[in-house]
């Protein structure tokens, strides 16, 4: 067991991709989030498990600084499916929970994919239980029905809403990417959550959502209003590792523009659905987009004597001290 550097990353997405194979990372992006954490705000430990000189597993802890308590901290494990039930999952977590525990942590919070029974049943034993739990939707766009939308773009128009793209407006308009940094937490704050949601800053946004290897600018889509006000968001984010892949990010309405809303994400969706196709066009096989209400898979919660942590791609659970 040791901490993990940046000459890892090969090795962490290799452990990833083995564990998760519909959740493809890359060093690009793995290297994107080591380097913009805000270590002053926010705590993150990682570490790696080798057997004989090779990286068998990874297991990280860190706040949660998209719901930030300053006591609670989220716990993900991974380990190669071949190198599973010899110790090296449990090793990672004791670990990376005495560190928690030493912070004087009061909880921990992870996440298992409801298909991976290992990974629930390393989680239940361990005192924790299911507070939340996400659904997944995958679109594949190939042979999309557009005429099922084919008054959307009409009705907003007749509301006088437009649909433009962020990349668009950023370069027609200075003040784009603060509007959109406005809607984007506004909208943000009622998506469902265990904890809290905490506001972002811009800049923070411009690292997560602009700057981002995986980011997509002209799938960014804004609903704006006759007045220039950004009402509605629906945007997508590249997927590195397989091009014929896109994630859904965000899609919400501001509350006070909401009943209307609805027209115009279809507009939107339309819009995003359109630009899949076109960019599909080029390269076989068919493109998809997912939707996922967080990176999570599934989540729990329970009383205990030691904190649990944070997991991609599975239901949540808690564990409290």
């Amino acid at each position: 067991m040791r901490a993990a550097t940046p000459a890892d990353y090969p090795a962490l997405v290799a452990v990833g991709k083995a564990s998760y194979p519909d959740y493809g990372e890359t060093v690009e992006e793995w290297r994107h989030w080591d380097e913009t954490w805000d270590h002053t705000k926010y705590f993150k430990l990682r570490l790696v498990a080798e057997d004989s000189g090779r990286v068998v597993g990874y297991g990280q802890v860190n706040h949660m600084r998209w719901a930030f308590v300053p006591t609670k901290y989220r716990i993900d494990i991974a380990v190669l499916p071949d190198r599973r039930g010899h110790g090296h999952g449990t090793a990672l977590y004791d670990d990376l929970a005495a560190a928690v525990v030493a912070r004087g942590g009061r909880a921990l919070a992870s996440a298992a994919k409801e298909s991976m029974a290992d990974g629930v049943r390393f989680l239940t034993t361990r005192g924790y239980h299911e507070v939340k739990r996400d659904w997944e939707s995958r679109l594949f766009v190939k042979g999309f029905d557009f005429a099922r939308f084919g008054t959307a773009d009409e009705r907003v128009a007749k509301q006088g809403i437009r649909i433009a793209t962020l990349a668009d407006e950023m370069g027609r308009d200075p003040g784009a990417l603060q509007k959109a940094f406005e809607l984007n937490e506004d909208c943000r704050m009622d998506v469902p959550s265990v904890d809290p949601p905490t506001r972002h800053t811009l800049d923070e946004f411009r690292r997560d959502d602009i700057d981002a290897p995986n980011a997509l600018l002209d799938a960014f889509y804004l609903a704006i209003d006759k007045d220039g006000r950004y009402l509605g968001v629906s945007n997508m984010f590249r997927s590195l590792d397989d091009p014929r892949f896109l994630w859904q990010g965000i899609t919400g309405v501001r509350r006070e523009a909401r009943g209307r809303g609805s027209r115009w994400l279809s507009s939107c969706g339309r819009c995003a659905t359109r630009s899949i196709t076109a960019s599909s066009t080029s390269r076989r096989g068919t493109t998809s987009t997912t939707s996922r209400c967080s990176r999570s898979m599934r989540p729990w919660a329970s009383p205990s004597s030691r904190p649990g942590s944070r997991t991609r791609r599975t239901s949540s659970a808690l564990r409290e001290r």
